[in-house]
């Protein structure tokens, strides 16, 4: 299969020609006086697609040209455009907000890049509503995915540089109205961004959104491995030409030889081998299947996971589907070294360490320290916002506290009862609370004076299988399910706040980010945005909305009445100065059958199978964060994440929840999926 948008080629092959498309060899004279030829280098971009190792891509002003007049007039609206200036310059989806607006006569609307952090800037750009046409990738639109469009002037939404999927544009183009532009635009930077395109169609029926078809001066080839072209319908390697080619790799001679190759079908021409696997539909039409280097041989077999995928989705009550590979038989490399400032470990991904041994976090950390005391606040703060928060209010109580019986937990409660404040504390049993736990929790409110209630499920196993097979820990599940339970409780019983434990480390793990503490994001936005994501995070289609009954969220009354507030976000005390109170003041003595945790027996069960699957501890980042705003030592930080685990304890645990680790030496594929489809149905 050949599909070509180049007139100046004549073929007697099975060929698609859709556009005209333009010579760009004209010469240009900016206001330097500098002539620019088409076969000048206009930028190097480098990349690393999925290798891990950086190249650049040496882009001509022809083949930039080629894209960016290609651009103008696809999206350009005839000079009506206005497209947001938002991500890197170095992104490729930056040229095509640049160029379009530009050479069309359009209008960019500019928002400054975050220092640090992850990008959130297209929440900005969406809520600001300057813009009615948008350039982005599947993972911002994941970030929108419960926002209101209601009102919004987007009429146009150019997606690209991953896998789209058509759930995802079907729920944007619903919450539209159907009134808005989708575009899925494929092309590796060595094609100078765009070299395929596809307008979603709400018929569309394919797991994914078709990449569609060459735009203007690009020819697609689907080859086999011997550069033979292959049926319709069948799976080959997408190769590149036309006039949107990168001219190789910057300083990277081999390389080059090696991917930019010459075209078989047309003399003095080369072709990009794009490493993608594709196929034609019926229509003519390509579709992406993923990676040549995700192929994986299972039993000997050649196997490519997109097409399983494509398989899963066609089945009634499956929405979303990941399959992926795994070498049981890997083994994980052992940390080097920690940080020597946080303790978090070498091998943690995306951590960079400098030659002193400090990690980048902590380097980080330097440039936004000053902001975070912005957030955290007082223990007067605290009482005056409960306070006024239940005045007035018919319930029994002031607020409702976590109380898992640990430390941290045990700690916060104390302090509110001091307060005098009317406490319902809760505690989720989910039948591995150890009973020196259970004791501590019976002694501590009996001797505070507080009411006290147990949560259970008879869906806890099934919740913990779920956590330990997504995020190699128990503790997501198990968070999840506190949560929903006690909203209902709080809900019910009209108690205007919950009262969570958790530790200042913690609230970067679950929803602190660096870059929510630039300026831009301070005085009360970052409460906004965590509320948002609180939103989401309950609305969720997971294992545990399944399983439990989480209709109260499902309307924002829930949040207007019930708000959760973080003690440790009020109150900053130490581990030493926490275990000091506890010893003193309470009937509280640590249990000796939890290891680190002070309060769970299952929680060794999670600390085990994420030191297999990752090669740390899942305690790793919090503690580090934790020890950077002084809850605690490195040296204590080590010692609990360094604990010993009781591995015929946890493996006893692991079988009484059903749960099991494959331990065959081979490659193995997983299915992730979500949906209403129950597991033994869909296998």
């Amino acid at each position: 299969a050949l599909l070509f948008d180049r007139p100046d080629v004549d073929l007697d092959l099975d060929i698609l020609i859709d556009l005209k498309g333009d010579e760009y060899d004209s010469v240009a004279t900016n206001s330097t006086g500098i002539a620019n030829s088409a076969s000048d280098s206009a930028y190097i971009m480098y990349t690393s697609g999925t290798t891990g190792e950086p190249k650049g891509a040496i882009v001509s002003h022809g083949a930039l040209s080629s894209y960016a007049l290609f651009a103008a007039k696809k999206y350009g609206k005839g000079g009506d455009c206005i497209f947001p200036f938002f991500t890197s310059i170095g992104f490729d989806l930056t040229l095509t907000s640049i160029f379009a607006p530009l050479l069309s006569g359009g209008r960019i609307v500019v928002y400054p890049e975050a220092d640090f952090g992850p990008d959130l800037a297209v929440i900005e750009v969406v809520e600001q509503n300057k813009v009615n046409s948008i350039k982005l990738t599947p993972s911002h639109l994941a970030l929108l995915e419960n926002h209101d469009f209601e009102g919004s002037n987007i009429q146009t939404f150019v997606v690209g540089g991953e896998d789209f999927k058509t759930e995802t544009a079907s729920s944007v183009s619903r919450r539209f109205e159907d009134r808005v532009e989708i575009f899925n635009e494929y092309g590796p930077t060595e094609a100078t961004v765009g070299c395929v395109l596809h307008q979603f169609d709400l018929n569309e029926r394919s797991a994914s959104v078709p990449i569609g078809r060459p735009v203007a001066g690009a020819s697609i080839y689907i080859l086999d491995e011997k550069l033979n072209p292959v049926p319709r319908g069948t799976a080959g390697r997408l190769l590149i030409g036309g006039t949107g080619l990168a001219d190789g790799y910057f300083g990277r001679e081999e390389l080059t030889r090696e991917r930019f190759v010459s075209n078989p079908f047309v003399e003095n021409e080369t072709l990009y081998d794009s490493g993608d696997l594709a196929f034609r539909n019926d229509e003519g039409i390509l579709e992406y299947l993923g990676r040549t280097d995700e192929q994986v041989k299972i039993g000997g077999i050649r196997t490519e996971p997109r097409e399983i995928e494509i398989a899963l989705q066609s089945l009634e009550g499956v929405d979303e589907v990941c399959v992926t590979s795994f070498d049981t038989s890997a083994a994980l490399a052992p940390a080097v070294s920690n940080c020597v400032d946080c303790g978090l470990p070498d091998n943690y991904p995306g951590v960079t360490f400098d030659e002193n041994g400090v990690c980048s976090l902590c380097r980080s950390f330097e440039n936004f320290k000053k902001n975070t005391a912005g957030y955290f606040k007082t223990p007067e703060e605290l009482e005056t916002t409960i306070r006024n928060g239940s005045t007035g209010s018919d319930s029994d109580y002031d607020c409702l506290a976590l109380l898992s019986g640990g430390k941290d937990s045990t700690y916060a409660l104390a302090v509110l009862a001091s307060m005098g404040f009317r406490v319902l504390a809760f505690t989720l049993d989910n039948g591995y609370i150890s009973e020196q736990a259970k004791e501590n929790i019976r002694r501590v409110v009996n001797e505070l004076g507080v009411d006290h209630v147990f949560g259970s499920t008879p869906e806890m196993n099934a919740i913990f299988r779920d956590s330990l097979a997504r995020f190699s820990n128990v503790c997501n599940g198990c968070f999840k399910t506190i949560y929903t339970l006690s909203a209902k409780i709080a809900w019910e019983k009209n108690i205007p706040f919950i009262v969570t434990g958790l530790s200042r480390g913690q609230f970067f793990e679950t929803r602190l980010t660096e870059e929510l503490f630039t300026k831009s994001h301070m005085n009360g936005e970052i409460d906004a945005k965590v509320l948002e994501a609180r939103k989401q995070y309950h609305r969720a289609n997971d294992t545990v909305n399944r399983l439990l009954d989480n209709s109260v969220f499902l309307d924002d009354d829930i949040f207007d009445r019930v708000k959760f507030l973080d003690f440790y976000r009020y109150v900053d005390v130490s581990v030493s100065e926490m275990l000091e109170y506890l010893d003193t003041k309470l009937p509280w003595v640590r249990p000796t059958d939890t290891g680190r945790s002070t309060n769970c027996l299952i929680n060794q069960v999670g600390i085990y199978v994420h030191k297999k699957e990752k090669g740390f501890s899942n305690y790793a980042f919090p503690y580090s964060w934790d020890v950077r705003i002084g809850h605690k030592t490195r040296d204590e930080s080590l010692e609990e994440i360094d604990e010993e685990i009781d591995v015929p304890n946890v493996k006893k645990i692991m079988s009484e929840i059903g749960y099991e680790r494959t331990q065959r030496n081979e490659m193995q594929l997983a299915a992730f999926y979500t949906g209403s489809l129950d597991r033994g149905d869909i296998r």
